[in-house]
């Protein structure tokens, strides 16, 4: 089958191939044959590998650290397709061949404490398809019966169609983060204007968040212009968001100093919720003086190195602030919660999300120009297929 494969941690890139043997089913195992996938950030992350510290010493966790002993994989973890073949002891209760399906790519051990306790998103074993085991950037992805999302169960394909079947595993993410921080009739900045945070504008607004900032940093010489960003925010107002800042001073002066202004004198000294989405260090300290006195920091964003600096005594402890790590998506909570916004046309969530998806789809075997227009922030959310025909 057709596949795209990190083949080595030492360069950047991908590599297209045909030969790729399809993957086997175990006894518990499902057969899915992708009709979709999304490029996501950990996805260019692993394209970048070489500028991306912390995604390859995850990516060699199950090689004991060891880059020379690295096995190349199938990437992609954002997908929905049909079920083409089930394990023998899988029961036909929960899937059955013919359903439009996607998956919790995330694979729990099971037994470990924190399995055993409700907490399998932070399984101590966890392993990720398409980031340590081959995943859905293939014409085949096999998963355990049990990681299977049923979108059957939520009106199939006429109200999860593909183009949001895809990325649901994404979306996920900014419905833990958001639901996290219980942002009902609270002020919310989400700092950072990519994927993330733009869903989570939408989500935050769906879930009745008294008043939403956005914020980003323009960043010209990383391709990423104050025009770049003023189409982000235009896009963030759509979805959900009250007020935008770029808060790059040089760029936009004044932005950032009516940003803090707002939040010290509008909102009783500070912002209640901060989600942090971007992983850029300026934007951990700008949480840290955003946030108001017995607020919450949620982080998603991962840093693509180790933080030099971030005043925990300033920002956290004399401020009696709670800082929490988001990861994935609660297994199945989180599913359930996100499906049944999705679902309910009431909730307008799906209205606000199909403002981030790009309609033309791109086929498997010309994703560098996929990847190429999510890198240079032409899309936010882009959908690889395997066959080259268009799909829903």
């Amino acid at each position: 089958m057709q596949a795209l494969k990190k083949e080595s941690l030492l360069e950047d890139g991908l590599h297209y191939v045909t030969d790729q043997a399809e993957p086997p089913v175990g006894h518990f195992d499902v057969k899915i044959k992708v009709t979709a996938a999304s490029i996501c950030g950990t996805d260019q992350s692993i394209y970048q590998i070489t500028s991306r510290q912390g995604m390859r010493d995850e990516m060699l966790i199950h090689n004991g650290g060891d880059v020379s002993g690295y096995q190349p994989i199938v990437v992609g973890h954002e997908f929905c397709g049909e079920v083409v073949e089930l394990g023998e002891d899988v029961d036909t209760a929960l899937v059955q061949v013919g359903d439009y399906v996607t998956s919790e790519m995330h694979i729990a051990c099971g037994y470990c404490q924190q399995c055993r306790s409700g907490n399998q998103h932070i399984c101590m074993n966890i392993r990720v398809k398409g980031v340590h085991l081959d995943g859905a950037f293939a014409d085949y992805v096999s998963v355990p019966a049990t990681n299977v999302v049923n979108l059957e169960r939520f009106g199939g394909r006429e109200v999860i169609p593909p183009r949001f079947g895809a990325f649901l595993d994404a979306l996920g993410n900014g419905v833990h983060t958001v639901m996290e921080g219980d942002v009902a009739g609270k002020t919310v900045a989400i700092l950072g204007c990519g994927a993330q945070g733009l869903m989570a504008a939408a989500v935050a607004r769906t879930l009745g968040a008294a008043r939403i900032y956005i914020t980003d940093y323009s960043n010209p010489d990383g391709g990423f212009s104050a025009a770049h960003l003023a189409h982000r925010f235009a896009t963030a107002r759509e979805l959900g968001a009250d007020f935008c800042f770029d808060t790059n001073e040089e760029a936009a002066p004044g932005q950032k100093l009516e940003l803090f202004d707002r939040a010290r004198n509008e909102h009783g000294g500070g912002i209640d919720v901060i989600l942090e989405m971007s992983g850029a260090e300026g934007a951990y300290n700008d949480a840290g003086a955003l946030v108001k006195n017995g607020g919450e920091i949620l982080l998603l964003g991962i840093p693509a190195r180790p933080l030099r600096s971030f005043d925990f005594g300033k920002y956290a402890v004399w401020k009696g602030v709670t800082l929490k790590g988001i990861f994935g998506r609660r297994m199945f909570e989180t599913w359930y919660a996100m499906l049944d916004m999705l679902a309910t046309e009431s909730t307008g969530l799906k209205a606000r999300l199909e403002k981030i998806i790009e309609r033309e789809t791109v086929p498997l075997a010309n994703f560098e120009q996929g990847f190429e227009r999510v890198r240079t922030h032409q899309a936010v959310k882009l959908l690889l297929v395997p066959d080259a025909e268009t799909k829903d």
